[in-house]
């Protein structure tokens, strides 16, 4: 049972705390190398190192429901917190927990033999794994997921029913109900797994991001995943037959952070963030930190007019002196963002540190080869807060609850976890009034003292940001094109919000460097080059368009392919104002590589007029397209435009191709299946 506990921590006790933490580690690591080296004797084992049948019978006692393999594949670290949080609870109701990230599984690997290494069960009992799993974008899996679930659906296509013969297991799925394609990776793993011999033990989880997402996860936890793993496994008479742990107003105890930070001098070496850190070591979240590639940002321009209170921005990137970055037309261009200096200054301040420190993060057990670096040390203080933490992200329901530990005021460590208890206060007081980590620890509730190992632990991390490339790589090989919304909003406080990567962008000169890599998109135009397109892009969602048209230009007057019709549906709010890349767009209509250019303008007149009014209004032309003509259609944008687009062309489809409702529904599926629907949304 947790436990409240007032703690107040003085600077001398951190001090001191770390000061022993950091010899006792040192001595763990003299004894385990004398021990390897053989200097206790061949009979002689160091007493601290020791593993007999009392430990092993100990487990036993602990943990009667026996070794609970907890697995997550996570694009932003949704999945992975989840995972830990199985990890903290799971001693309380009898289990042992390892956690494995489903990215450590890579291509080659057999998935069955991983797990049996992992698991110390063999002789007694079934492999039990819970699945934590979050979908990426149009129901696609997380970048570090996406080579297990080609296994399981390999396998499955194969037959293979006997491939997980004694796993049992549960998944949770994570995603958003603004999607179409809604939790559909863990939905896909849970279906998998049973078909390759797993047992379900448990029926699917759904944790909706649309909504409440921890709330949905705790009450998963507390009224399904618990509740069916005692009654399976822990003995009705087992202490550890337990009922309800959590109490949303009480503040879990401060326990130790898996690390701890080592304060090093000017002659401690850097490492090369690139190629000294192998990929082995790296937690695979963070890999982005330790691969991203510096290029210079060649040309800016505002595309929008100066009677606009708003800013978007086209970037020129040159890629032409870094050989290890090559992109395809419409590829995303993933930024690494930075946080502006005074945001970092202020966080230095509270944290009461040194900007120009540098330190090393290390493992509090000692045991170097099974750490893995979350970002490259040494660094400063500096690099650390600018480029690592995500100061301004409001920090999650269950990361609040851990903030109001050290809280050392009972009545701001109360009102942060009321805050945390429901969904309904979180919202108010700190969605809606856009409070990031930062206004947490400092204007809302300055009581908070924490120290700099426990605020890396608690910080979420600073996440890439992907923007999809407007060019054309065969036009422009060795310069990245993107469009980016200079995001900048009033708070109720009257401060002003700025989004970290887009004003971090605006605010590089010319030539200035941005950290970033490319990923595949799944925007790729018809091989056979004379199939009509449709492109559906409003605001930045041109962006692809762009590319898409520039190529089409290229295969038309260099290549001299014949190509097919391009129609383009863009809207903004007025001509005059947001009508980004008009004089390209204008030029394309005019040289015949753009067919057919409608626009939509919201704010133009008394009703407002949106693309899907505009594709509705050409349906009989629109049908002929897709039918007729084998047309490929893109839609790039927020998520409720692509639905509008989408349940319009199925209403066009049900109309004017005489097929019922659901006829019309699995007909535009289809053509999602063969590529030739590609959407690419973002919510709003």
């Amino acid at each position: 049972m947790e436990q409240h506990t007032d703690v107040v921590t003085t600077l001398f006790e951190v001090r001191f705390i770390f000061f022993f933490s950091t010899v006792s580690a040192f001595l763990v690591a003299v004894v385990t190398l004398l021990t390897k080296k053989g200097f206790w004797g061949d009979d002689v084992v160091a007493p601290d190192l020791m593993e007999d049948d009392a430990s092993v019978s100990g487990d036993s006692e602990c943990y009667p429901g026996g070794e609970l393999l907890v697995f997550y594949g996570s694009q932003t670290g949704s999945s992975e917190c989840f995972a830990k949080e199985v990890e903290r609870e799971a001693a309380d109701h009898g289990f042992k927990t390892q956690i494995i990230d489903l990215g450590d599984f890579t291509e080659g690997m057999d998935f069955r033999e991983m797990a049996l290494d992992l698991s110390n069960e063999l002789a007694d009992g079934p492999i039990k794994a819970l699945f934590c799993v979050s979908t990426y974008g149009e129901g696609e899996p997380p970048d570090p997921a996406a080579e297990f679930c080609r296994l399981i659906q390999h396998k499955a296509k194969e037959g293979n029913s006997q491939y997980l013969e004694g796993f049992e297991y549960a998944v949770f799925a994570l995603g958003s109900t603004e999607y179409e394609h809604y939790a559909a990776c863990g939905k896909l793993v849970d279906s998998k797994l049973s078909q390759i011999g797993a047992h379900r033990i448990l029926k699917l989880g759904l944790g909706d991001d649309n909504q409440d997402i921890e709330g949905d996860f705790q009450l998963y936890k507390k009224n399904m995943l618990w509740p069916a793993l005692q009654e399976r496994y822990v003995d009705a008479n087992s202490s550890h037959r337990t009922t309800d742990l959590d109490d949303d107003l009480v503040a879990p105890e401060i326990v130790k952070t898996p690390y701890l930070v080592e304060y090093v001098g000017s002659d401690v070496p850097s490492v090369d963030r690139r190629r000294g850190f192998p990929v082995e070591t790296v937690v695979n979240s963070s890999r982005p930190y330790f691969e991203a590639i510096d290029c210079p940002i060649k040309a800016v321009r505002e595309l929008r007019s100066n009677d606009d209170s708003g800013s978007t921005l086209h970037f020129d990137i040159d890629i032409s002196k870094n050989f290890d970055i090559r992109y395809n037309t419409a590829d995303n261009l993933a930024v690494l963002p930075v946080n502006d200096d005074t945001v970092v200054e202020k966080a230095a301040e509270k944290l009461d540190l040194d900007l120009q420190d540098r330190f090393i993060v290390a493992p509090a057990s000692g045991k170097q080869a099974d750490f893995k670096h979350f970002f490259p040390t040494p660094c400063s203080v500096k690099e650390c807060l600018s480029r690592y933490c995500d100061l301004n992200a409001a920090p999650r329901r269950s990361e609040m609850k851990v903030l109001a530990s050290f809280a050392t005021n009972p009545d701001e460590k109360q009102q942060i976890l009321l805050i945390a208890s429901s969904i309904d206060f979180y919202r108010e007081a700190v969605i809606e009034k856009r409070v990031g980590l930062i206004d947490l620890i400092t204007s809302e509730f300055p009581s908070i003292q924490i120290p700099f190992d426990h605020f890396i632990n608690v910080c979420p991390r600073l996440q890439p940001r992907y923007y999809t490339i407007s060019s054309s790589s065969s036009v422009s090989p060795h310069v990245v094109s993107i469009t980016v919304s200079i995001l900048k909003e009033q708070k109720q406080d009257g401060s002003l919000f700025k989004g970290v990567c887009s004003n971090h962008l605006a605010e590089i000169s010319k030539n200035g460097m941005c950290r970033l890599f490319i990923r595949p998109s799944t925007f790729r135009l018809p091989e056979d080059v004379s199939k009509p397109i449709i492109m559906i892009g409003p605001g930045t969602g041109i962006a692809p368009m762009r590319a898409l048209l520039q190529e089409r230009a290229y295969q038309r007057n260099v290549q001299n392919k014949n190509v097919g019709k391009s129609i383009l549906y863009f809207g903004c709010k007025r001509p005059d104002v947001d009508y980004l890349y008009s004089d390209e767009l204008e030029e394309y209509k005019k040289s015949g590589v753009l067919t057919d250019l409608h626009l939509a303008f919201s704010r133009e007149r008394e009703r407002k007029v949106y693309v899907q009014y505009l594709l509705a209004k050409n349906k009989s032309e629109t049908f002929d397209l897709i039918h007729k003509e084998g047309a490929y259609i893109y839609v790039c944008g927020a998520t409720k435009m692509g639905n509008d687009v989408r349940e319009t062309l199925i209403a066009i489809c049900s109309t004017v191709g005489n097929m019922n409702p659901d006829a019309a529904r699995a007909y535009i599926a289809q053509l999602q299946v063969d590529g030739r629907f590609v959407q690419e949304l973002w919510s709003s």
